[in-house]
């Protein structure tokens, strides 16, 4: 006999890909997850250009990010340096120290996903397109799994980047933990 699902294996659209975590000084925060859990090493972009809306209007998120690997899954840090209106930022910006920010997903159909969630009172917070194009939605799951659902779909460019930061983990020798990339 199987479990039915229930709202938190629902909530999950896709493939459980990154945990991220809001962080006050990324560079020392990469330092601290590389000595207390072995994660990184961390790529590090700052100010990564995107443009965000709010419920269909312009919206205004500047954040710098670390990505590094932490066992299975792609641990993202992120530093927000602005973040607006405040509706968005009361969700995007819910969490305390220690609690997870969001959790990533691969999906799909990126609206179908979205409309998905959705339905399951999941609104969506914020959408943006990266400076690439790649297009990402964030969905209020606070109540859910107590953070942010953040759906891409996972393409060749996409997948590249995530099988670039698990490579770079494999053999690392807790060295060299933070590498600064421009953002494109």
């Amino acid at each position: 006999m199987t479990n039915p699902p229930n709202a938190a294996q629902a909530a999950l659209p896709g493939r459980l890909v990154q945990i991220a975590y809001r962080v006050p000084d990324l560079e020392a925060a990469c330092h601290e997850w590389a000595q207390k859990v072995g994660a990184g090493p961390f790529l590090c972009r700052p100010h990564l250009p995107v443009t965000a809306t709010h419920n269909g209007e312009p919206a205004v998120y500047d954040h710098s990010a670390a990505f590094g690997q932490w066992g299975p899954v792609m641990l993202e840090l992120i530093q927000v340096h602005a973040c607006e209106p405040a509706a968005m930022q009361e969700v995007l910006e819910h969490d305390r120290v220690g609690q997870p920010n969001h959790f990533a997903c691969f999906v799909d159909d990126l609206e179908a996903a979205s409309a998905a969630l959705e339905e399951q009172g999941m609104p969506l917070t914020m959408a943006l397109v990266s400076s690439s194009g790649m297009q990402v939605h964030f969905h209020d799951a606070r109540h859910v799994v107590g953070g942010v659902l953040e759906l891409y779909v996972g393409t060749p460019h996409l997948q590249g980047f995530y099988d670039k930061v698990a490579a770079m983990a494999d053999g690392w020798d807790g060295s060299d933990v933070v590498r600064w990339i421009e953002s494109s």
